[in-house]
């Protein structure tokens, strides 16, 4: 949401930063310049945030256009234009306040502001409660797990060792099996419809697969690190081990949409391994004993949920064979967790400290 006003006073009015260096381009110096009044280095989602255009007395401004989250949101044609922008539905992490001041003397000139806003929740802590455990593969370097119809099913990385599993969890039986060519290093995996779409790291190459068959059908490309994958239903959601999110089209793999995920503190990097449910996204924090939930609208962090029982006791302090993998039985409300060579898959309950 933004409010703008349009005023007379304070004409020259200045924050305590230097004043930038005017832009030459072609020849034409900028005689304007954008100030925020309030200016912060982070806000936090609800902030206000005051902006107006310097320049000097003899030059007129004519109009000037406000763009905030890429879309226009007032348009004022008087000189010393203010703007406050009330960021309360603005998601958390960068936001781009752009500016476009038509002046008297037939310019005009474009101004760029970027804002940092913390989300304003604290998130829950959370444990987990072990309810049951299940045979795991202790040579699976586990990059990605997904349940569906009574099947665990995991992707597995290392360049070399690379594969996709599907597995009985009661006992463990590997039911199918397919290995990656030797160069690629295996990701993230998720469902969607009848096929199966497996990440790779930095290969930029995805392969999918029909689900009944289990064969290979098809490869996808993005541009980007391949990391964790999971879907909403309609939507991919792609993490590449930054704090960044994409939601991907399943069909060409383009790019529909990106969050970036904050809690109130900062950014949260590293992401890796996805799933969705209860209309969140859970992510493992790549080398940390716990995962975390967000809101997939905001990338506000909503829960942090502490996993560090599960770790084998000769896994404690190891960067390498670490927490990851996390899948949902949407019929049977079960959720089932591991790790990169763990002998055991955790059902677990998320439950308050």
């Amino acid at each position: 949401m933004v409010l703008t006003s349009c005023k007379s006073e304070d004409k020259t009015a200045k924050d305590d930063k230097q004043p930038e260096k005017h832009k030459e381009e072609k020849g034409y110096v900028e005689i304007s310049r954008l100030e925020i009044k309030n200016r912060k280095e982070n806000y936090i989602v609800g902030d206000k945030i005051e902006l107006g255009l310097v320049k000097p007395d003899s030059v007129m401004v004519d109009s000037m256009l406000v763009f905030a989250q890429g879309n226009l949101q007032e348009k004022c044609t008087e000189e010393n234009l203010f703007a406050t922008f009330l960021t309360d539905d603005w998601p958390v992490g960068t936001s781009q306040i752009k500016v476009v001041a038509y002046l008297d003397n037939g310019h005009k000139e474009f101004h760029y502001k970027n804002v940092v806003l913390l989300s304003d929740i604290i998130p829950v802590k959370l444990t987990c409660k072990i309810e049951n455990s299940y045979k795991h593969l202790d040579k699976a370097y586990t990059q990605g797990l997904f349940y569906e119809d009574g099947y665990l099913y995991e992707g597995t990385g290392q360049r070399g060792e690379s594969s996709l599993f599907k597995i009985k969890p009661e006992d463990g039986e590997l039911v199918e099996s397919l290995s990656l060519p030797n160069q690629y290093f295996g990701e993230g995996i998720t469902s969607f419809g009848d096929k199966i779409i497996q990440l790779t790291w930095t290969s930029r190459t995805g392969f999918v697969y029909d689900k009944k068959e289990f064969k290979l059908i098809n490869k996808v490309r993005y541009p980007t690190q391949g990391w964790g994958l999971t879907t909403d239903g309609e939507k991919l959601i792609m993490s590449d081990g930054t704090a960044n999110i994409y939601f991907l089209d399943p069909e060409f793999f383009t790019e529909t949409g990106r969050l970036e995920i904050y809690d109130n503190k900062g950014p949260v990097k590293n992401l890796n391994e996805l799933e969705y449910f209860n209309n969140k996204v859970y992510a493992n924090v790549w080398q940390e004993s716990y995962i975390i939930s967000f809101d997939p609208e905001t990338g506000k962090v909503l829960e942090k949920i502490d996993c560090s029982k599960l770790v084998p006791e000769k896994f404690k302090n190891h960067k390498d064979n670490v927490l990851n993998g996390i899948a949902y039985d949407e019929k049977e409300k079960r959720i089932f967790l591991t790790g990169k060579r763990w002998p055991r898959i955790y059902q677990v309950e998320f439950v308050k400290k």
